[in-house]
């Protein structure tokens, strides 16, 4: 199948795809293997074409944005990873409706809402990653999701068709949504933002950021959350009552700051970084009889890790 998606791009004469491509340093842990391909597609219609016959051959993909809440096996992803990055950029503002494309960084967003006085995403602040990751993710903080600032977005279908959908057909739960179809790639989200004074819309981001550094690690190698939080638990809380702060296994290392973060000391494998996601779990296991479920995407295989 692969080959044939080779021929496919030859045809249309598409220059976006890249043979063994390492993803270390496309994700914000540094670590990990190649995929068999790179599609960075810089138009909407080379997405769509691209998208459209990976989902008809039922080839493997990944969507790749900032790459901050992922762990690519050192084996690397067999399969297809497809970039936003060179798709066109817009950040547009109607009737108190902020359209942003979905590779924008969430950080980029906050500096337009800061300069333009717009006020009703500041809880995203300091949240990593792009847009749409931010959309996929029903991403968080401090009370707040984006479920209840999101208006629509546009997604590519396994058809290759452009479509959009209003929020209220999108189902939201905790750090995932579900679409009324399978198979799709966000291509842009609409926000309700309203105006404030630039002064006041950075106090509050100025805030959150402040509450933010308590906890999360600024300049580090790390993927984020690693554990998603339970209905009446913390899973940072639950790691730390398990004496595994600073827990290291090769060159990663388990936050002394936050249990819920892994952190690369500099040449950590993806090896290093799995078994300590596993012996985390193991350990809350066995003292609360608590299965952590994982935030952080595991891409690739990994059973040659072992436990």
């Amino acid at each position: 199948m692969i080959e044939k998606f080779e021929i496919f791009i030859e045809k249309h004469h598409l220059s976006c795809l890249k043979k063994e491509v390492s993803l270390k340093f496309f994700t914000t842990i540094t670590c990990g293997g190649e995929a068999d391909y790179l599609a960075q597609p810089d138009s909407y219609d080379e997405l769509s074409k691209i998208f459209k016959f990976i989902c008809e051959n039922n080839i493997p993909y990944k969507i790749l944005g900032n790459g901050s809440n992922i762990l690519v096996s050192d084996n690397g992803f067999h399969g297809i990873v497809i970039s936003l990055k060179n798709l066109p950029y817009s950040i547009e503002l109607h009737d108190k409706k902020l359209t942003v494309s979905a590779h924008i960084e969430g950080a980029h967003l906050q500096k337009k809402c800061i300069l333009e006085g717009l006020s009703g995403l500041e809880f995203l602040n300091g949240i990593p990653g792009t847009v749409g990751g931010i959309i996929a993710m029903n991403a968080g903080a401090f009370g707040h999701e984006v479920d209840s600032v999101l208006d629509s977005i546009k997604a590519v279908t396994h058809e290759g068709k452009l479509v959009s959908v209003q929020a209220e057909n999108i189902h939201f739960s905790y750090r995932k949504i579900k679409l009324p179809f399978e198979n799709y790639i966000i291509t842009e989200g609409t926000f309700n933002v309203h105006k404030k004074s630039m002064h006041d819309v950075k106090a509050l981001c100025d805030n959150y950021i402040s509450q933010r550094k308590s906890t999360n690690l600024w300049h580090t190698l790390t993927f984020g959350s690693t554990f998603k939080n339970g209905t009446d638990y913390y899973a940072g809380e639950l790691i730390e009552k398990c004496g595994l702060k600073g827990y290291s296994i090769g060159d990663a290392k388990i936050s002394e700051t936050h249990a819920n973060f892994i952190i690369n000391n500099g040449n950590a494998s993806s090896k290093d970084v799995y078994l300590l996601i596993e012996k985390m779990k193991d350990e809350v296991k066995k003292k609360f009889g608590i299965n952590l479920e994982l935030e952080v995407k595991l891409w690739g295989d990994f059973s040659y890790a072992g436990k």
